[in-house]
């Protein structure tokens, strides 16, 4: 057999890679990830963000399982992207962002001149482990992969610094070492991290991952780094670094007391000089770390500030209380008691008013326990005859999730007392549904004044909003439509537009819906005949972060009868200012065809363009078809511009500048 290009250069992929190499485009498979890129994201280069339409990931990896959630933007800075203009490293960087191992390794194989450092950062940003393993192995072929392109103030090229100083917390953070061996293997450098950077990374690691990177990278010091292991509770690392003569400060046994890590306080309190400060103590307490109390009063000497016991109460367990009680040698005063009621702690209540001589403040004790929502609380400081409050309890909003809300309300209503229509939003926010459906029972909350069924729904509170709708008979407001709508909720809109019918009457909802791209938001208004489609698609036509909408938005503004009314619109579309044509154009050509089949059985085009226009439209310039059709039969020179092809618009300009000629005689 004859030797053919095909069997000698196609039946050797290397050399094949070599000749297709010098070819402009891009692999098939890779073909979509571009035209994704290029058709459906808008840069926007005040907020530094790439506008996704709806339909973007389906059509930049089809059938591909995505790693992340579903977003309509993309952070310029969060990909590694030029954040001040369109970068087009895009495609690349959503691929490894998102986790997608083949498409990243076909788009490096494709288009090497996209690669760089940055996109290794972004597989580290992100966890993408096995990008980064593949990007690293391809360095050796695709030297582009070490190429930096960050210019500093100084003029030097340096790493891109936001991702380089995420890389290493993030991979400290994991349950493995992988992490740290991949930054090895990237060549991480002392000066791609600031101490700040290094302290960061030390406080978000695990015991292993910072035992490793610290032998891993001897250059990962920095004045505070015993301090900051002693804090984290790493004793095995406390003694490494103290053999090799690290030092430290108070700050090591401060905090290493306030976050309970008694074997470090003890190793310090043996082995080091730098002692602690009376914080120690403090922090130990107010933690309510019982063992490191009891071993810095035993062995230290610091003491505590004065009045430690008052804040002990009210965030220690009774553990602690009663140990600082039994030495004596601490004093307190009626705020003990005052903020272990505040707090809801009510065995530390009941240990210092059995135990103590001290008190509390009579008048508002019962008062503080109730604008906590601790039931239990009033009722014990009740039954010992402390007097109920004269006003109603200011209770923060997010006590009424509390289960115990109710019977705080409960209480204040056996007792007289009132309370603010703010309630039932608080009660609704807090998807409280026994405490909304006791307040409902009691007086009028659903007026729009309150609105208690936006504030359920903007709070997800679903049981609550089925309450209302089946117990409240107000009128339903607009706003609570917007949020079931908001929130995607297209079963509650129904249900409201069905009991609301003279919402429908709000346009305003098409166009929100539009304008934040809620493409099933914008079918199902649509669907309901709310809004004006032609309104909305003006605004957005031939904007490629509208695709999906436009599309939907299209059959709902074409007449049935005034079939050449529909062509002008389209017409409109193709002219709008500032808007990508080929994009409008995708979007109305198929329309615009059938819509001038329908007008062509009316109005004939002009002899003298007829057979310049009939070879344009076979050639699929339908819009100048179109406008030649149209102008003509309207005798008007405003769209003429629009024109195309220059002999059609000579023919144009020609034809109308006789008629009106025969118009003046």
């Amino acid at each position: 057999m004859a030797a053919t290009f095909r069997s000698v250069v196609l039946g050797q992929p290397e050399i094949a890679a070599i000749v297709f190499g010098y070819q402009v485009g891009v692999y098939d498979d890779v073909r979509m990830a571009f035209a994704a890129c290029n058709e459906l994201l808008e840069f926007d280069a005040r907020d530094q963000i790439y506008n996704c339409d709806a339909s973007f990931r389906s059509t930049f990896a089809p059938g591909a399982a995505w790693a992340g959630e579903a977003n309509d933007k993309i952070c310029a800075l969060a990909y590694g992207l030029d954040d001040s203009q369109w970068d087009a490293r895009l495609p690349l960087h959503v691929a490894i962002a998102e986790g997608l191992l083949h498409l990243t390794k076909r788009i490096v194989r494709c288009r090497p001149d996209l690669a760089s450092e940055d996109a290794i950062l972004v597989a580290f940003s992100e966890h993408r482990l096995e990008i980064v393993e593949l990007l690293l192995d391809l360095r050796a072929t695709v030297p582009k992969l070490r190429r930096r392109i960050h210019v500093a103030d100084d003029g030097s090229v340096q790493r891109a610094s936001y991702f380089t100083l995420t890389a290493m917390p993030k991979m400290l953070s994991r349950d493995d070492a992988k992490g740290v061996v991949l930054l090895e293997r990237f060549g991480l450098r002392p000066d791609d991290l600031t101490s700040y950077d290094m302290r960061h990374a030390i406080y978000q690691s695990t015991l292993a991952n910072a035992t490793l990177a610290l032998d891993t990278f001897p250059w990962l010091h920095y004045p505070s780094l015993l301090d900051d292991v002693a804090i984290q509770g790493f004793l095995p690392l406390v003694q490494t670094l103290h053999e090799r003569g690290f030092a430290c400060s108070v700050d090591a046994m401060d905090f290493a007391a306030a976050e309970g890590h008694l074997d470090v306080v003890q190793f310090l309190h043996k082995n080091r000089t730098e002692g602690c400060s009376v914080y120690a103590l403090e922090y130990a307490i107010i933690n309510g770390h019982f063992n490191v109390v009891r071993f810095l009063i035993e062995h230290r000497t610091e003491g505590a500030s004065h009045g430690i016991f008052d804040g002990a109460a009210g965030s220690a367990g009774l553990d602690v209380v009663q140990y600082l009680h039994s030495l004596g040698t601490f004093d307190c005063t009626v705020n003990a008691v005052d903020e272990a009621v505040a707090w809801g702690n009510l065995p530390v209540v009941q240990f210092l008013l059995t135990n103590r001589d001290e008190g509390c403040t009579r008048d508002i004790v019962v008062q503080k326990a109730l604008a906590g929502g601790h039931l239990r609380m009033a009722e014990y400081l009740l039954s010992l005859g402390y007097p109920f409050p004269t006003a109603t309890p200011d209770v923060p909003v997010e006590y009424f999730r509390k289960p115990e809300m109710l019977g705080v309300v409960q209480l204040l209503v056996d007792h007289g007392a009132s309370w603010g229509d703010d309630w039932m939003v608080f009660a609704c926010s807090g998807n409280n549904l026994p405490l909304v459906q006791f307040l409902h029972e009691r007086t009028s909350t659903c007026s729009h004044e309150n609105d208690v069924l936006k504030h359920a729904i903007e709070a997800n509170a679903w049981t609550v909003v089925d309450y209302l709708l089946g117990s409240c008979m107000q009128d339903i407001s607009i706003d609570a439509l917007k949020a079931a709508l908001c929130f995607g909720k297209l079963d509650l809109a129904s249900v409201i537009l069905q009991r609301q019918p003279e919402l429908r009457r709000h346009d305003e909802l098409l166009q929100t819906a539009v304008n934040t791209r809620k493409t099933e938001v914008v079918r199902f208004l649509l669907t309901a005949g709310i809004g004006k489609p032609r309104d909305c698609l003006l605004k957005i036509a031939g904007r490629r972060s509208h695709v999906s909408e436009s599309k939907l938005l299209l059959p709902f503004c074409m007449g049935s009868t005034n079939h050449l009314d529909n062509v002008v619109f389209l017409l409109i579309l193709v002219a709008l200012p500032d808007r990508r044509r080929s994009t409008t154009l995708r979007l109305i050509t198929t329309e615009l065809t059938y819509q001038f089949k329908k007008v062509n059985q009316r109005i004939e085009l002009a002899p003298s363009v007829a057979a310049r226009a009939t070879t344009l439209l076979k050639a699929g310039e339908v819009v100048d078809w179109a406008l030649a059709l149209t102008i003509g039969h309207r005798k008007t020179t405003d769209a003429i511009s629009l024109v195309c092809d220059a002999e059609l618009k000579a023919q144009l300009t020609h034809l109308l500048a006789k008629k009106r000629k025969r118009s003046t005689q």
